[in-house]
């Protein structure tokens, strides 16, 4: 069974003590190679694989031989990395320390990401690549979903597998990040080119059945793949500026514009849960809560969005937990917390329609057009309000106060008595350049609620908006409580069955890091170079 990125094969996610993941058994599947579970939840494959592609984006609820898989893999792969790390939530469940303390040893969490999308986006891409001849929008439309899930982990790891994917190797080597990013960039180019070509030959609906994010609308997956590549783009600009610059006018200039709407995976036929509702309402009665950092700066800024995005505490106001948190059995049970408002039914997020608009605000910023950088950053916090159905949008445009400091209304030490910044919403033509980052950063911050991996990333590159670092750092020493955690770590497993490889990989690290060494927490990727 020592087949390609053998590793990946042993993905088992195991949480002990309160834990509320299943011991899930191990996975000894070719990472390139669909199972046959794969090819009979359908007749036509390539919908298929486009199916379980979509699913794998983000985890979302599948039932297959190796159990349930959905929202105990969310919570590892997304809950306790991104979404704590950006402090969009926090674990309120004490069994939950290692990532919440910095504590990146804890390798059942700090490997899932890794694993898991090899094993579950991968698999299916590499079936449509096999196939591409004969079903090239097929092929184009999963390069696309490829890029959206692999995007992440290298953002997470660094330098991974990719431009090797299908080539049948036994053993996967890594490329450095900047060769991913060109790779995807050029996975990009190619699906749009050719998905462009199925439009203008009459055909904008396609794989209707298949679909559960925009239902087969072609236009809208174009758009979202060029918002993708505006992303991108952003993501290097300090790693890289000629190929941010190269980049982004591409996306510019592109005639498929960008998504101006929440991009969500829908509930489609079959079971399904909201990974964020089953873990904040149903495992152990709530494993997590909303962030510190978040509802500080809703809070600060008398956020309208806050009462869609939570729920209010018994005293009717809007409390969240700090990363590291001390935290005993009676911590969780306060009736003080707010949790994420969403219901069981409820799609997963995975872009938000007004991203576009705060790429372009810092794009135009940076060009030194000031005018137009705050006309799109004020169509970003506007089209946020709009999508999330709050209203007063015009006069939070011109609130001038800042953010204060947070309090933790359970536990007086798990407070944090600086002041998280002085920046307010309301644009001031005399701020600096800086300044006017922090605003558009922090405002998609906000607006890019509950995704975590993106925030992280952005955190990271930026060092916006300014987030409540963790109250316990676990790290022995490898992560700087300020800087906050730079990256995962890589399985134990790839040191295990593809070790030459894994270490190549992380000599790669080391070449492209602007700070830090090592397979740790405190090393830099390449992008992450301000």
């Amino acid at each position: 069974m020592n087949k390609i990125l053998t590793p990946i094969l042993t993905a088992v996610l195991c949480l002990s003590m309160v834990s509320c993941v299943k011991d899930f058994t191990a996975r000894n599947t070719n990472p390139e190679q669909a199972t046959e579970e794969m090819l009979e939840k359908d007749n036509l494959r390539t919908g298929s694989y486009i199916a379980q592609m979509m699913a794998n984006v983000l985890p979302s609820y599948q039932n297959g031989s190796d159990g349930e898989y959905g929202s105990a893999s969310y919570q590892v792969v997304q809950g306790l990395t991104g979404n704590i790390f950006a402090n969009y939530e926090a674990a309120s469940n004490g069994g939950f320390h290692q990532t919440n303390e910095y504590n990146l040893v804890a390798d059942g969490w700090t490997k899932a990401l890794f694993e898991d999308a090899f094993k579950r986006a991968v698999s299916p891409w590499t079936k449509l690549n096999e196939l591409r001849e004969g079903a090239p929008y097929d092929a184009a439309l999963g390069d696309i979903l490829k890029v959206a899930a692999l995007h992440r982990v290298t953002d997470a790891y660094g330098p991974i597998p990719y431009t090797q994917l299908g080539s049948g190797s036994l053993h996967l080597s890594y490329d450095a990040q900047k060769e991913v990013y060109t790779a995807m960039f050029a996975d990009l180019d190619n699906a749009i080119e050719t998905l462009s070509g199925l439009v203008q030959s009459g055909t904008t609906r396609y794989l209707e059945d298949y679909d559960n994010v925009f239902y087969g609308d072609m236009n809208k997956w174009l758009a979202f793949a060029n918002t993708l590549r505006l992303r991108l783009a952003t993501r290097v600009a300090y790693a890289d500026e000629e190929l941010y610059e190269t980049q982004a006018q591409k996306a510019i200039d592109s005639p498929v514009g960008f998504i101006g709407e929440d991009v969500f995976l829908h509930k489609g036929a079959g079971a399904w849960e909201n990974p964020i509702y089953v873990i904040e309402y149903n495992f152990n009665d709530g494993d997590a809560k909303a962030g510190a950092t978040i509802i500080t700066y809703m809070n600060g800024y008398n956020d309208p969005r806050r009462s869609a995005y939570f729920t209010a505490g018994s005293d009717g106001k809007y409390y969240g937990v700090r990363m590291g948190a001390m935290v005993d059995s009676n911590y969780p049970k306060s009736t003080l917390w707010s949790k994420v408002k969403c219901t069981n039914d409820d799609p997963l997020k995975w872009m938000s329609g007004a991203e576009a608009s705060f790429l372009l605000a810092e794009y135009y910023l940076r060009s030194g057009d000031q005018a137009t950088a705050k006309s799109f950053y004020e169509a970003g916090v506007k089209l946020s309000f709009s999508l999330a159905g709050a209203s007063g949008a015009d006069n939070y445009l011109r609130g001038t106060d800042g953010v204060g400091s947070y309090t933790d209304p359970v536990t007086g030490g798990n407070s944090y008595g600086n002041n998280l910044t002085d920046v307010a919403v309301s644009w001031n033509s005399q701020s600096t350049e800086e300044g006017h980052l922090e605003q558009i950063i922090t405002q998609k911050y906000i607006a890019g609620f509950p995704e975590g991996m993106e925030a992280w990333a952005e955190f990271r590159r930026t060092g916006f908006p300014k987030v409540i670092p963790t109250l316990t750092n676990n790290s022995g020493g490898l992560i700087d409580t300020d800087k906050q955690v730079r990256r995962l770590v890589y399985p134990t497993s790839e040191y295990t069955a593809n070790n030459a490889n894994v270490t190549a990989a992380v000599s790669l690290l080391d070449g492209e890091a602007a700070g830090g060494a090592g397979d740790n927490g405190g090393t830099q990727v390449w992008w992450d170079r301000k």
